[in-house]
């Protein structure tokens, strides 16, 4: 029997110190989509965005800035939208990881992907704007040996 060649027992030791590793994880609750036209600019109060959606995974109210340090625009008094208004974060992310080490070579990819679902309050608690941008649906790239 032949004893193996010093490039062949390097092969075969790389090939016991190769890894790869894929994972996912989910942060969030998932965005109902078809429940956003319910939300009634104008009309809907924190009590309905509430009912709609549930708790958002953060709330902040922006600072009060006073008019005369706001920039002149068309839009104006409340329309403005800086003084009193609360904001609803409603977040579902996906953060997907993968790597792959032989010997000294690693190569890692993190992607992360969101949809995210703001909802702005005036002073009086009803809804001023909203925003949605979702990413989960878009198209990823191979995946990485």
């Amino acid at each position: 029997m032949q004893t193996p060649t010093p490039l062949l027992a390097l092969a075969l030791a790389s090939l016991s110190l190769a890894a790869c590793a894929v994972g996912t994880q989910q942060i969030g609750r998932e965005i109902d989509v078809g429940r956003i036209p319910e939300i009634q600019v104008g009309r809907s109060t924190k009590a309905d965005v509430l009912r709609l959606f549930g708790p958002p995974l953060s709330y902040s109210g922006l600072p009060a800035v006073p008019r005369s340090e706001l920039v002149a625009a068309p839009l104006q008094g409340e329309e403005r939208g800086v003084n009193g208004q609360n904001v609803f974060l409603y977040e579902r992310r996906e953060d997907h990881e993968r790597f792959f080490t032989v010997l000294l070579y690693t190569r890692f990819r993190r992607e992360v992907r969101s949809d995210v679902l703001a909802v702005f309050f005036d002073s009086n608690d009803v809804v001023k704007y909203v925003a949605f941008a979702k990413q989960t649906d878009a198209p990823s790239e191979a995946p990485a040996p």
